[in-house]
């Protein structure tokens, strides 16, 4: 392949992996510059900001550097992902990027810290999300607005419809608008690992589940940073560096009551939503509704293709299959599941997973029990399903029954956001309330790939880690309505910290395990011992025993069978 060739391919990719968390209106959020032969021959990303001489503005403002390679290879992980586009992020793309000093932050270092403002980003700002419900009717207008004016606000980068590889020109490019650039990044970050079909990695579903953004230690963090990407695109689209997104508590009321054209539309029975809804309009992308299993799953190991429209939002709450996903499903999830959940002090344990046991992220997540404290799956008993634990966040998803179902597209739904700030306002309560540093909760290594402590969010450049987001909220430029410094809120009473269900009397498996294997080794270095201490003591038995009898030897004079001689 020609030179020219190669560039067109990794350009592609470069324009394929950004996110759009920090554009402003009318130019790219990943400068073109570093799409350039040079640049991306170097694997370098360090551009010369505007009214600057020097890469990354120079000494004051930033400089280019290497990106540490933080991802720790794991044996166990699936074979797919040694040929997966995001592994290693982002150093499958770039190993070089700017280093940005004191609180200027971007690609370029034009931009400030989250929390800070102003031409040098001295002035500090912090922002507070507020429930939705409690915003007057002209906030809740203008929610609606600034949201749609990003659905259909035109972007200036474009998005690959193939794999680099298989990329041939300009034809396998696609414009996308700002906001189903954010919808596009969620389902890059949770699809299935989807190689080219050719490699025969994904042959079964299982083979290519790889989820950078769900079922692990990095479900709380990454959603973090996906919503303050999202907040700050808000803010520049509509010029109001003032708006933040505010908050759904679905814990107010047994269905859902912004489901209604006043916020984010009504719907009709068969979940289609009103057409006076400002939100009736819109499009989805990147639904993948063939299942995996038909013949050759190349309908899964595709790129999304944003720009075919799939239908448009769907939503009928309530109406969720009960013998599916339990009868729960009527309602939305109440104050006392989260406080069960909050009472947790424990973030993650292994596997860190969605079979974890005994933790406020899986709680949180919706995997756990909001009675026991552990895992539940499916099961089957004599032929009849038993539906699996589906709480908290995946809850919500779920009663929503439509576009917010399908977990990887449903950003589509502006929902979405409204549900994951009330999920952050919850993650950030228990931050509060327990005061667990990051390098205590998130695992270092053990988690699934994207989810450990210092590997990278996928997608988002320039990179940041988990171990980024896991602090108070306030360190990252927002609070939230009446949350005090200890995670409590008004009239909010601590009950019973101590009913944890079944792991108040109960130790998860991986702990159980490893008490056996502990106390196996010091029963098997005891067995050593004593049987070295046997040896010992029958080896001086027999010792003294010939020490013994050579002593009784040395006095023994034997009897002459002839007379003496006489002289």
């Amino acid at each position: 392949m020609s030179r020219c060739g190669r560039v067109t391919i990794i350009e592609a990719i470069v324009l394929l992996i950004v996110t759009a968390g920090q554009f402003r209106a009318g130019d790219a959020q990943f400068p073109r510059v570093c799409t350039s032969a040079d640049h991306i021959s170097q694997k370098e990303c360090c551009p010369i900001p505007p009214g600057f001489t020097e890469p990354c503005g120079g000494p004051g403002r930033g400089r280019c550097a290497e990106i540490a390679d933080a991802t720790v290879d794991d044996p166990a992980w699936k074979e797919a992902y040694k040929v997966d586009d995001r592994r290693h992020w982002p150093t499958v793309f770039f190993n070089r990027a700017c280093v940005c000093e004191g609180f200027f932050s971007g690609y370029d270092c034009t931009k400030c810290i989250w929390g800070r403002r102003g031409r040098n980003c001295t002035t500090e700002k912090l922002s507070v999300r507020r429930n939705i419900r409690h915003l007057s009717p002209e906030d809740v207008e203008k929610v609606k607005r600034y949201f749609n004016a990003a659905k259909t606000a035109p972007s200036d980068y474009v998005m690959a419809l193939e794999f680099y590889e298989d990329i041939n020109g300009s034809e396998d490019f696609a414009d996308v608008s700002v906001y189903n650039y954010f919808v596009a990044t969620h389902y890059y970050a949770s699809r299935a690992t989807m190689p080219p079909y050719k490699h025969g990695y994904c042959k079964t579903e299982a083979d290519c589940q790889i989820d950078f953004a769900h079922e692990g230690s990095g479900f709380p963090t990454w959603h973090r940073a996906f919503l303050l990407e999202l907040e700050r695109a808000l803010q520049e689209v509509n010029n109001d560096p003032d708006f933040t997104i505010p908050y759904w508590d679905w814990t107010e009321a047994e269905n859902c009551t912004i489901c209604t054209n006043d916020y984010v539309g009504a719907n009709y029975e068969d979940g289609s939503l009103d057409p006076r809804s400002l939100f009736a309009t819109w499009e989805t992308i990147c639904v993948q509704s063939d299942p995996f299993y038909n013949a050759t799953s190349r309908n899964h190991t595709k790129p999304c293709n944003v720009t075919k429209r799939d239908g448009h939002v769907m939503r009928n709450p309530g109406h969720q299959d009960r013998k599916r996903f339990g009868e729960s499903m009527y309602r939305l999830p109440t104050a006392a599941e989260v406080d069960f959940g909050l009472r947790f002090p424990t973030f993650d344990r292994r596997p860190y997973s969605k079979t974890a046991n005994c933790t406020f992220r899986n709680l949180l997540e919706g995997f756990a029990d909001t009675s026991t404290g552990k895992y539940r799956g499916d099961r089957y008993v004599n032929g009849t399903l038993i539906p699996g634990a589906h709480t908290l966040h995946n809850h919500v998803h779920l009663y929503l029954d439509g576009t917010m179902s399908a977990v990887p597209s449903s950003v589509n739904d502006p929902v979405f956001s409204l549900h994951h700030c009330f999920v952050d306002r919850i993650f950030e309560k228990w931050i509060r309330r327990h005061k667990t540093p990051s390098n205590e909760a998130l695992p270092k290594t053990g988690a699934s790939p994207g989810h450990n402590r210092h590997e990278y969010i996928v997608p988002f450049f320039p990179p940041y880690s988990h171990a980024d987001f896991f602090k108070p909220s306030t360190a990252l430029g927002y609070d939230y309505e009446d949350v005090d410094g200890d995670g409590m809120s008004e009239g909010e009473r601590i009950q019973d910290n101590s009913n944890l269900g079944e792991c108040s009397t109960a130790t998860d498996p991986w702990t159980d395990v490893l008490i056996y294997v502990v106390i196996g080794v010091v029963g098997f270095v005891i067995l050593i011992a004593m049987f070295a201490c046997f040896c010992c003591i029958f080896c001086y038995i027999c010792k003294r025993r010939q020490q013994s009898s050579g002593a009784g030897r040395s006095n023994w004079v034997p009897l002459s069978t002839s007379a003496p001689e006489h002289a």
